[in-house]
Parts: structure tokens; sequence; C-alpha cells
């Protein structure tokens, strides 16, 4: 079981019989995003233009002939889901969440995997390997915005809304859109070594590796204004007042609450508790001030109302899974 944060990537060689090249099987659907589709197409085979062909790519459907992405474009698939079974990687590039695969596209699943081929779930792709109990018992990844979705559909998996990617033994499934793109790079580089993933990445003009999961990319969640107008007013003046250390005695004292009549109203109006709620509060707050200014992290720690740049440090790289510096150099260098 290997997870991909992309802070510390650990190699899991797929067997792949020795071949002169690596068939690569697309599974195409009524309503595909183009972009979803085009990322397996462009890193197997587009970027590999100017390199020596590696991959033959076959872009594959259950009925070949026309099919209509979500753009409303029209696609000419010449090949049936059948080419599965020569191929050495089977790709879902997406997925429709609400919509179980065919009979016949689990059995090809489900074969492929039992022959120890690589069956890969991009993006919502996952969703087609959970319905088809490919997932089982495994971790696995998908879009953030669909995780609480995906975890009440498929409770026997395991699903970490934070890592890029997310391999378990032949099992590969990657978080949204763009982490499609390093999921595939990992192929690459894990099939043939660094050296041509990274002349692959170059060609993409895309980064080889990011640091990091997929919670960094996150919006901000903004809580609801609380209905009970004490909590409210406690939320406002935190909001207001972020470097100050606001105790849960302090707080529920500010609300003419019991401790414990506190935290419990906290959690049941706002879903979390006051303390988990209250120390991401403070990293958002952080996040500005990381994107926005050259403040030192201790300065900014203490600005954020963390107790100290340790329990700063501590907080930030559970929750985004990478350090303060790091997010600063990607996000700043965005801008």
């Amino acid at each position: 079981m290997v997870s991909f944060s992309v802070m510390a990537i650990m190699a899991y060689n797929i067997t792949i019989k020795p071949k002169i090249m690596i068939e690569v099987a697309i599974v195409a659907f009524e309503g595909i995003s183009l972009f979803h589709l085009s990322v397996p197409i462009a890193v197997f085979q587009d970027a590999m233009a100017n390199h020596e062909k590696l991959f033959n790519v076959s872009v594959c459907s259950e009925l070949p002939g026309k099919i209509t992405s979500a753009n409303n474009l029209g696609i000419e698939i010449e090949n049936h889901i059948s080419v599965i079974e020569n191929a050495d990687i089977v790709i879902i590039p997406s997925w429709i969440p609400a919509t179980s695969p065919s009979p016949m596209l689990i059995s090809q699943l489900l074969s492929a995997s039992q022959s120890g081929k690589a069956i890969v779930g991009l993006c919502l792709g996952a969703y087609a390997l959970a319905y088809s109990g490919l997932l089982n018992h495994k971790r696995a990844t998908t879009h953030w915005q669909y995780v609480a979705d995906f975890r009440q559909r498929f409770p026997q998996v395991n699903c970490d809304s934070n890592p890029l990617y997310i391999q378990e033994d032949n099992i590969i499934t990657s978080a949204g859109s763009a982490a499609a793109i390093d999921c595939c790079l990992h192929i690459v580089k894990q099939q043939y070594g660094v050296k041509i993933a990274n002349k692959v990445a170059r060609t993409m003009v895309s980064s080889p590796e990011r640091p990091g999961g997929q919670n960094q990319y996150i919006e901000t969640p903004i809580i609801a204004r609380p209905s009970d107008n004490r909590i409210a007013e406690l939320v406002d003046h935190i909001m207001e007042n972020i470097a100050e250390p606001f105790s849960l005695k302090r707080s529920a004292t500010f609300c003419m609450m019991s401790v414990r009549s506190f935290s419990r109203h906290f959690a049941k109006i706002n879903g979390i508790s006051f303390t988990n709620w209250l120390i991401n509060t403070r990293l958002n707050a952080s996040l500005e001030m990381l994107e926005a200014t050259d403040l030192a992290i201790s300065t900014l720690s203490d600005r954020a109302g963390f107790s100290s740049e340790q329990i700063f440090r501590k907080h930030f790289k559970q929750r985004f899974d990478t350090t303060p510096q790091a997010w600063r150099k990607l996000f700043r260098s965005r801008a």
C-alpha cells in the first residue's frame, strides 16, 4: 500500500510483461469531459512525439462510433472496449458519479485486474473502479469536491481526500483534474525512469512532481453565520482579532455558557468542534499572509494566533501536507 502526496514518493513497480511498447487503453463514454480524456492522451502519446514511442494508446468505448462529450462536441471512437484484453494499462479518465458501469465494462475491468494489469481511475474515474468493487478495502482518492459523496456511496473504500494520487498494488486513483497529470507522469517514471518522465514533463511545461496534496488547492471554507447570536458575535470577534489567545474556557465565558454547553452547542451548529474550527481559521489567516506578505514564519505564526512557530508548522503540515515556505513559494510564484 502506497499513497503519494509527492513530498516523499515511494515507487511501487507494476509488473508488465516485456514487449516492444506498453499498450494503454483509455475508456471514453457518452458525456465525457474533453479535458479529462485529453490528459492521458497528452502524457502517453502527444508528449512522446519528440521521443521514442514508448506507449501505444487506444481510446475505446462500449459502442464504437460517435459519442458526444460534456462540451457537446462529437468524438469518433474506433475501438471497442475489448481492446482492454490486450492492454497493459487501463485508464478510466473520468466518470459520471451517479452511473454504475455496465456489466460488460465491469467484467473487462475485473478481468484486467485479475491479470495484474494496471487499472487507473483519474479524478472521478475512481467512481467506476469503486462500482466495480476494485477499491473495496483499499485506500483511494478522487476530486476533493466529491469526497463526501464518494464516501457515502462506497463506505467499504478508505477514501483519502488529500494525496494527489494513491496506488495500492495494481490499482491507482488520482485527485481532481490536474492531478491526473501528476498521476500519469508517475506511471511514465515507474515504467521508464525519472529521465524519461522529466522529458515528458518538460514537453508539457509541467512540474515533474508537485509538493503537497490536493488540500492546498481546496477553497478556504467559510463558516455560515451561526443562528445563535452569542456564537455569531464570538465568531465575528475572533475573525477581527485572530492574533488573540482564544481558549475554550475564554470563548465559553464570552458566550455566557459553561465549557461543556458551549462545546456541544458550537459543534451542533457548525458541524465541527470549536478547537478544530479555531485551528482552521488561524491556518486560513496564515495562508493570506504567506501569499501576500514577506513576513518571517515566526512573525506570521504569532499574527495568526498560534502559541509557537513549532505548533503552527505542525498544524500546517497536518492540514496541507507541505511546509509554509513551500506554500509561499508555490503561490507567490503563481502571482
